[in-house]
């Protein structure tokens, strides 16, 4: 049974009837192609659904994997952990492929008003680089092997194919 930890990435009420861990990494297209819909599946069930988000770099086939990671919670640590994981997804094309995409991370946590300096330094920061291996610890655990992986209400789903089928399974979860 996977539950919710307090150092988890949280958007959604204690309440929720569902909650939906995502293991994720930030340069996977299949993780970019879920994204719409789980922001989708948020928006229609509201409070009625918790999200999770849990870093699972698959630093050996992408290469920018664990500073988009690193991106992420750098900028959690000001407040704006949803609004990079946002960036990254939607801009994925632009920084996945670069030898070095620090300039463009730079540049979304300009967008996103952080303090630029305080967020270059937590980048490579040791409590940064922690919370990153924890999760990761935690996916090798549970013997996570691919991305995205989903667990609801603390139980490993199969990857919907569609949104009809994540709302299906939302909907008898709820149900239950």
């Amino acid at each position: 049974m996977v539950e919710v930890s307090p150092e988890d990435w949280v958007k959604g009420e204690d309440l929720a009837q569902v909650t939906l861990i995502e293991y994720s990494d930030f340069q996977c297209p299949a993780c970019a192609a879920y994204y719409p819909l789980i922001n989708q599946i948020k928006d229609d069930f509201g409070d009625n659904l918790k999200l999770v988000y849990r870093h699972f770099p698959l630093t050996s086939i992408h290469k920018n994997a664990l500073v988009s990671a690193q991106a992420a919670e750098a900028a959690g640590l000001q407040g704006k952990f949803w609004e990079m994981h946002n960036a990254l997804f939607e801009h994925q094309a632009d920084w996945s492929e670069l030898d070095d995409p620090t300039s463009k991370f730079i540049e979304y946590a300009t967008n996103l008003e952080l303090d630029i300096e305080k967020f270059a330094n937590d980048l490579a920061s040791d409590e940064v680089n922690q919370k990153v291996k924890d999760d990761l610890d935690s996916a090798l655990d549970l013997k996570i092997n691919a991305t995205p992986t989903f667990f609801m209400n603390g139980k490993r789903i199969t990857n919907p194919k569609n949104y009809d089928a994540f709302k299906s399974l939302i909907e008898k979860e709820i149900n239950e």
